[in-house]
Formats: structure tokens, sequence, C-alpha cells
């Protein structure tokens, strides 16, 4: 077996006995060790294994979700080593070997990774290959050094770019190995040509320059390969890459069928909330228009009737503005974000200017002082402002309402402070005011509302990688911060 790639995750001991045994029973191979799972997930890229062995009480159950989906697409063999008294473990894509503390386990292990790379190949199939090289002993390295001692894949050669445009137009391949230099055109026809039908392409040349390579990757080159023109050296170790390139290809069809169907999902349930919001809001619009009809020529009503008419109105109100905010809340991720050039000053003083029927109510003084632009939604900048502001003038007690806005630098970042002197935030509730329908007033309380503001506000910042936080203590005031990258 040429050039097996091996991860493994096991304590040290265990480590030294593994990589004595696996570098003796496969010459070429290449084994990565990790003696913590931390290590292992910041440093292991899935698609350049080939087998992956990892101590079973090293290991999570988050470390199973995590490796299964990519290995269920891969069929990259995971081999868990438990101990004797260990219990199965429950997952498809996980083999085992009980490791015994005689350490016999050691001797099955190259018997084992081959059964596991040949069932692998039985399930997924031969390869395609096509090689587009001109030169009569780099054709012959080729044969001799890669299609000879690779049976797994099936392997063509052709010469020229028209060939190669002919031949991808008759066979579906799953992966092109172009030289740079060839009688008709260069390797950046080849990578235009392998765009065309979605295949990827390796670049293998022995003429090109670090500048070039960059060059060939910026334009769609999957990798890049340095030819060794006397003896073909290079061939060794172009299986890694072939199976690092289709490895990588298999996860990225992968995450795009998993984006198109969220994109499917978010239209579901798009549609969902629309259809909520219009079959909820004209039943209570009814009903609020029907208690106001009573409440207008009932002069007559006892009291504690029109004190229940009262609170039906009220109720009828609260269920409105739920209504809203789930709608808005839901449809947030299926709207286009047109990012642009936002004035942050001026979207400050629209917010405020939404909010002037409650600031002449209760005489709120509002400062925004001059801001910066960044990139961002317009519209979304103005609800956040809008939403930061109403709390402040919400939550005041019996205080007139004083309030700043203001911004500043931070590193890459800018961050952008609304303060209020309200009626302030317990610590213990600093995390808890972010979260769906949150509320530390009960219904009946002064302060309306259904506790989606923050949540809104949130989930803005989200899709602008931004971030929010509070500071503010109990009868203190409050001051939201969010910080957002420069421009």
């Amino acid at each position: 077996m040429n050039n097996l790639r091996i991860a493994l995750l096991a304590d040290k001991q265990t480590l030294v006995h593994l990589t004595d045994v696996l570098s003796a029973a496969f010459k070429q191979a290449q084994i990565s060790s990790y003696e913590t799972q931390d290590d292992f997930d910041k440093s292991v890229k899935l698609y350049n294994c080939d087998v992956i062995i990892a101590q079973e009480n090293l290991v999570n159950r988050g470390f199973y979700s995590q490796l299964t989906p990519f290995l269920e697409l891969t069929k990259i063999p995971l081999l868990m080593l438990k101990d004797e008294t260990s219990a199965s473990v429950k997952n498809h894509v996980v083999k085992e070997l009980v490791k015994d503390a005689g350490n016999t386990y050691l001797q099955q292990l190259p018997k084992l990774i081959n059964q596991f790379i040949n069932e692998q190949l039985a399930v997924t199939g031969q390869s395609k290959i096509l090689f587009l090289e001109d030169e009569e002993i780099d054709i012959a390295f080729i044969k001799r050094k890669f299609i000879k001692l690779n049976p797994q894949y099936e392997c063509d050669v052709v010469s020229t770019i028209a060939d190669l445009r002919a031949q991808v137009s008759r066979k579906n391949y799953d992966i092109i190995v172009s030289d740079f230099n060839l009688p008709d055109g260069t390797a950046f026809d080849s990578i235009a040509i392998a765009a065309e039908v979605d295949i990827p392409i390796v670049i293998a040349t022995g003429q090109g320059s670090e500048k070039t390579a960059v060059e060939l990757m910026k334009s769609g080159a999957a990798d890049y390969l340095i030819k060794d023109k006397n003896a073909g050296e290079h061939m060794l170790i172009l299986p890694s890459i072939v199976k690092s390139v289709l490895n990588y290809k298999k996860l990225e069809n992968y995450n795009s069928g998993l984006l198109e169907m969220l994109r499917l999902k978010n239209q579901d349930l798009e549609r969902f909330a629309h259809i909520i919001a219009h079959d909820l809001r004209s039943p209570i619009a009814s009903a609020v228009l029907l208690i106001n009809t009573l409440q207008i020529l009932g002069d007559d009503l006892a009291p504690e009737l029109k004190d229940t008419m009262d609170l039906l109105t009220g109720v009828s109100h609260n269920m409105t503005n739920t209504i809203e905010g789930i709608y808005q809340y839901t449809v947030m991720d299926s709207q286009a974000d047109a990012f642009v050039k936002v004035d942050m000053t001026k979207a400050a003083e629209e917010a405020l200017q939404n909010l002037q029927v409650k600031v002449n109510e209760c005489g709120a003084v509002i400062g925004i002082q001059a801001m910066p632009e960044i990139d961002a939604n317009y519209v979304a900048m103005v609800q956040l402002f809008q939403n930061l502001m109403g709390n402040g003038i919400k939550y005041r007690g019996d205080k007139t309402p004083e309030l700043t806005v203001r911004s500043f630098e931070q590193g890459n970042e800018l961050v952008f402070a609304v303060s209020d002197n309200g009626i302030g935030i317990a610590k213990e509730n600093h995390k808890k005011i972010f979260e769906i329908f949150s509320r530390l007033h009960n219904s009946s309380s002064q302060y309306e509302g259904v506790g989606m503001g923050l949540t809104i506000v949130k989930r803005i910042l989200e899709r602008h990688s931004g971030r929010i936080w509070v500071e503010s203590d109990l009868g203190e005031g409050t001051t939201f911060f969010f910080a957002l990258k420069k421009m």
C-alpha cells in the first residue's frame, strides 16, 4: 500500500507501539500522531487521511458525531482501540479492536488495515483519472510508477488540449492530472476545461515557479505537483494528492447539498411564517375591533366587565406583537442581504425618527454622536438601533430617559454603544436577555413586550459576523455594545 496516510489518536506509550508496527508494515506510510482529541480536532484534515485509529478513552461522544457524516461519505475506516472491559461503540462507521494487556492486538493491525482499504475500494469503486501529458519520458513514468502500482484507478492518457476536451466529453472522469506546457496550450487552458465540466484538476510540471503555482491555484487548480524529471519520483507522491482531492471534492459536494437543503427549508419556513402571520393577524384584528366597539357602545357595562374588556384588548395587542416578532425572526435568514456602505450616524437618526412618538411621550433625551461607515444591510442597522434605543426608552423606571449612541475603534473592529440611565439588568441575566421570548418582567408589569427585540438584534449581528454584549447592574443603567469588522 503506497503512501498510506494514517492519523493516530492515542496516549504516548500506545503511539510509540502503533508507529513502530505501522512504519514497519507500510514503508512509505505518512503517520501523524496526536495525544488529545483537542489536538486531533485542530490539526487533522480528514480528506488527507486513509485510515484513522483512535483510543476510545481519549474521545468524547462529539468525536463520533463530528466524524460520522464524512466517514459515511468517503468510506475512510475509523478503527477504535478499546479496553477489554469497554462496551461496544454503537456507531456503524466505527470498527473496533480490543487493546489487550499483552499488546497482541498490534500483530493484527497491518492485516486489518489492508482489509479495511480493500473494503473501501470495493464500495467506492474505481476512480477514473485522465492524464494530460505530451512528453514520452513522463508518459512512461505515469505508466510504470502510477498506473502499474495503483490498480485501484482507471487511467487514460491524452497529449493535447484538444484531446482533453474531446475525452471529457466522451467519458466521465473523477480527476484530471495535467502537464503545464502542452503543444496547443498551457495548464491554464486545462483548468478552464476542467471547470466547464466540474472536474478537479492537479497540475504537474518541472518548470513552474512558486508564483506560477499561486496563479494556478487561484485559477482553479486543486493542487500542484513538482515533477522529478530524472526518476519520476513525483508519481509516488501523486496517489496521496489524488486521494485528498477526491475526498475534498466529495466533501464539497456534500456541503453544497446541505446548503441547498437548508435553502429549501428556509423557503418552506418563510412560506409557513407568511401563512401563520396572515391567518392569525386577521382574527385577532377582528377581535380587537369587536372589543373596541363593545367598549364604545357599552356605557352601562358593569365595572368588572369593562376591566375584562381592557384585559382582552391588552392580550390581543400582545398576541399581535408576538406574531409580528416571530414573523420577523423567522424570515430574517431567508431575506437577501444587500450589503452597502452604511452611514451608522444616519441609520441611528432614522431609528430615532421611528421612535419619535415614544420619545415625545416620555421626554427622552437622546444624543447621537458622529459614527463611521461600515459594510452592512442598511435596513437591518436601522432596526438594530431602533430595538436597542427602544429598550432604553421602555425600561426607564421613574426617570426621564437619557440615551447616548456612540462608537470607537478596538483592534480590527468598530464597536458601537447604546447607553441609557434606566433600571438596569442584573448580571445573572446578561445572557438570558438575548434568548427568544426571554422576559425579565411578567406580562402584567408596566413593561410591554414579548421578548423578541434583543433576539432579533443578536440575529442581525450574527448575519453580519458581529457580536453583542451588555454591561449593566440593577438601578445603574445599561450599555449595549456591538462590534462589527472595519471596512
